[in-house]
């Protein structure tokens, strides 16, 4: 649902406007009357009830949603009506019709997955050591040709909150082939099959990550920080003589097979602005997933010595072009 909503300036008590595009147009939510229509919330607007804007925004989203799934129904095509047939059921669906940039109209489903995920390990946590992930959803796009949809199978696409990427990133995720003549109902078991592998295989990494930043500390000493949930980050201090640095390590969701990224910032050079100096992010050095934790962890000691002195060469040299 793409809309606007629009308080008056000069009155804050007024009730607000919803404005919907173009291509909504037909949609005519004020000519419910209903006790929960989005009219009645807009004929007893009290600005002074903090939910007021939530509940509004919701019950237009629902008459929004009932809608757009009148418009998919209204489609005469013998596909999209078996596949509403078979999805009656499914809990959470959501359909409308969009316009493409070239004016040609598509059918959108949006199908809820429902994956059961291990919490991760934190220590003295009394948490369930399960919860239940069910903000994915697989968007499928029926392109339509004069009102009716191709022989082909649909565009797919995986849909997740940004939050998620910091355990498991759906771009990642190779769906499984559309096996021919098939329904969304018989796609769909053999695609959480594939996501839930998926997700444990991600949710290991996690012990993997958390298994190495530990092997950085007889190195470099205790973190100054460190993302204990996903073990992601990690901020460690160096120095080389009297040069005091920080090293900044980034623990990529494909750890090991993908190496750490690592920044310095140095914590005695600054720019005009007053921030610290910061190096290049390095991926150049030796690296095996192959190595063990401690191994991985003396490999970049080792480069941290070497290339430390090149980055402190190049603040000192900055410093001097400032003057």
């Amino acid at each position: 649902m793409a809309g606007e909503v629009v308080f008056n300036g000069l009155d804050a008590k007024v009730a607000p406007d919803i404005i919907f595009g173009v291509d909504d147009e037909s949609f005519q939510p004020l000519a419910n009357s209903s006790e929960f229509s989005p009219g009645s919330f807009l004929r007893d607007w009290t600005v002074t009830e903090p939910n007021s804007l939530l509940k509004l925004i919701l019950v237009t989203r629902g008459s929004y949603l009932d809608y757009q799934r009148h418009r998919v129904e209204a489609v005469n095509d013998p596909r999209v009506k078996f596949e509403i047939n078979t999805m009656s059921g499914l809990q959470g669906l959501e359909m409308c019709i969009t316009t493409t940039s070239d004016r040609s109209e598509e059918v959108n489903f949006a199908v809820p997955l429902v994956l059961e995920v291990e919490a991760p390990h934190l220590p003295g946590s009394h948490l369930p050591s399960s919860t239940l992930w069910n903000d994915i959803s697989l968007q499928v796009k029926f392109p339509l040709q004069r009102g009716q949809t191709s022989a082909g199978p649909p565009q797919l696409k995986l849909v997740a909150p940004p939050a998620m990427r910091e355990v498991f990133d759906v771009d990642d995720v190779r769906l499984p082939v559309w096996p021919g003549n098939i329904c969304l109902v018989e796609y769909i078991p053999s695609l959480q099959q594939t996501l839930q592998q998926q997700v444990r295989e991600a949710r290991a990494s996690i012990a993997l990550r958390r298994s190495f930043m530990e092997a950085l500390f007889p190195f470099f000493g205790r973190p100054l920080e460190a993302d204990a949930t996903y073990c992601r980050r990690i901020s460690l201090l160096a120095s080389s003589g009297a040069f005091t640095f920080l090293v900044h390590l980034a623990l990529p969701i494909q750890f090991p097979k993908v190496q750490p990224t690592l920044t310095f910032q140095s914590s005695q050079h600054f720019d005009t602005r007053g921030r610290p100096l910061v190096s290049r992010t390095y991926m150049d050095y030796p690296w095996s997933p192959r190595w063990d934790a401690p191994q991985m962890a003396q490999r970049i000691m080792d480069f941290v010595a070497d290339e430390c002195i090149a980055f402190k060469k190049q603040c000192n040299d900055l410093l001097h072009h400032q003057r």
